[in-house]
């Protein structure tokens, strides 16, 4: 959710954007305050234990992902604002409906919200840096660096250069084209149909053939509210990874590495390629950029920042737990472990492979790196291993205890969040922060109907009365597994 459009109130004549064209959810495991420190461990810092933390979300919408971080951390304070009053309205909804003290919600601007008071040892802030105004950046840097405790972490993300310098001008020219079309749905389907028209018109050698091409990709799966806000917001700027820290340091800041752990992995570049990148040292911003400016394909930036005090880089993730986010294929005698959009791994050795078999073993578990390093016999190498196969994304790394639970009880329950979710929904946020859409209304009830209270033969009841037809204990037992897996339930 973008925020600060100007100084005006959100009560101003003009009705805020993000008011009046809500923006769709996105549900970011990145920023998750555990998944945060698990990769601020990964970059060598030791983030403290968010299950106890103070956290602020600047930017915040509607709040689902800090509601979902306040569920699993109850003894953790969470505060979250934004300028759009109804995006506030709604999150502070959902945390009622579930039952949760832990959360604080609130309208806000970043130019105005108070540079003093509270400081938090987590703080995020997602898609808000390129879509505002220039003296908001500085601004929202500002703000982080007064508010972030020492020995905390910030999550800020941004689109970056030099990969989006085409999706500047595409997004310039739509909305300077479509400017005085409205309503804003007839102003969206004009921006696509003009986009076609692009598309259709590019010349051989064109420059901005490659991402008019994966915009068409994209489009027919893109919310119209996402496309309004990104592809015709009134401001948009993508910073380099270098720029970006320039402005942090100014503000007292330094990068500790992404969120997204995409620096972690060097593997595709050529060995000069690597030479290049090696000339950064312990450089997490100089590093990374050197790294878009080779691959030239990272539109989408998740920095980490610390304090320019914090104590410098430690490697220690012992303390880690890892769980196996893809799939292994065997073909043709060849075993591949593919991440999410066909990224693969071929294992280097019989290290890789042995540590990437006990992640893959079916049992949907989360191993400890100590099982892990005791599997591949090295705890260096296990490591080594582990960076590589988590920026792919191969494997997640977590770091705190598992929320949830794979084996149901007596009394199934399912989380007060998304059991409150679905009362108007067909999503849910998982108990380790992953988005997962429920099309199935009678799946749906079930859900809700796992609120502790009743066992198997209980739930087979209720869920006959509600469908209107018999459900077995064995399709009880086969959905509960199903939801365990998915990481919905809790012990």
């Amino acid at each position: 959710m973008r925020l600060a459009e100007s100084r005006r109130t959100v009560s101003a004549e003009v009705p805020f954007a993000y008011d009046e064209i809500a923006y769709p959810t996105p549900v970011v495991p990145q920023m998750a305050t555990e998944r945060m420190r698990s990769a601020g461990i990964l970059h060598g810092y030791q983030p403290p234990d968010p299950s106890t933390a103070s956290v602020l979300e600047i930017g915040c919408g509607d709040a689902y992902n800090l509601i979902a971080m306040a569920e699993v951390a109850p003894q953790a304070r969470h505060v979250g604002f934004d300028l759009a009053a109804a995006a506030i309205e709604r999150g502070q909804r959902l945390a009622a409906a579930a039952g949760l003290t832990n959360v604080e919600l609130s309208a806000g601007d970043i130019l105005t919200w108070p540079l003093t008071g509270e400081q938090f040892l987590y703080i995020s802030c997602h898609g808000v840096y390129s879509w505002v105004p220039a003296p908001v950046r500085p601004a929202l840097l500002d703000l982080i660096a007064a508010r972030l405790a020492p020995g905390g972490i910030a999550y800020i993300s941004f689109d970056c250069l030099p990969a989006a310098s085409a999706k500047v001008e595409i997004q310039n020219f739509l909305r300077t084209e479509t400017a005085a079309i409205s309503p804003v749905p007839a102003r969206v389907a004009s921006a696509m149909a003009l986009l076609k028209t692009l598309a259709a018109s590019q010349r051989p050698g064109s420059r901005l053939k490659p991402q008019l091409d994966a915009l068409m990709a994209e489009l027919p799966s893109y919310d119209p509210a996402y496309f309004f806000h990104d592809w015709l917001a009134d401001h948009y700027a993508p910073q380099s990874l270098r720029d970006f820290a320039a402005a942090a340091d100014k503000a007292g800041l330094a990068v500790a590495g992404d969120a997204g752990l995409v620096d972690l992995y060097l593997d595709d570049l050529t060995e000069a390629g690597r030479e290049v990148v090696s000339r950064a040292g312990t450089d997490w911003a100089d590093l990374g950029f050197r790294r878009d400016v080779l691959r030239g394909n990272q539109m989408f930036r998740r920095a980490l920042l610390v304090r320019k005090d914090a104590p410098p880089p430690a490697a220690q993730i012992d303390g880690l737990a890892f769980a196996f986010a893809g799939e292994r294929k065997v073909d043709a005698g060849r075993i591949r472990y593919v991440a999410d959009g066909d990224v693969f791994l071929i294992a280097a050795n019989a290290q890789e492979q042995a540590a990437l078999d006990l992640l893959a073993d079916g049992s949907f578990r989360e191993r400890s790196f100590a099982d892990i390093a005791a599997k591949v016999g090295d705890a260096s190498a296990a490591a080594a291993i582990l960076r590589r196969a988590a920026a792919l994304p191969l494997v997640t790394a977590h770091a705190t205890p598992a929320p949830y639970t794979l084996s149901p009880g007596d009394r199934p329950m399912a989380g007060g969040v998304a059991r409150a979710m679905l009362s108007d929904g067909n999503w849910v946020i998982t108990r380790r922060h992953a988005k997962l859409i429920l099309n199935s209304e009678p799946t749906r009830a079930f859900v809700q109907l796992c609120d502790g209270t009743r066992d198997r033969a209980g739930l087979a009841d209720a869920l006959s009365h509600k469908v209107g037809a018999r459900v077995a204990l064995a399709s009880v037992d086969a959905a509960l597994a199903d939801l365990a897996r998915r990481r919905i339930l809790i012990a």
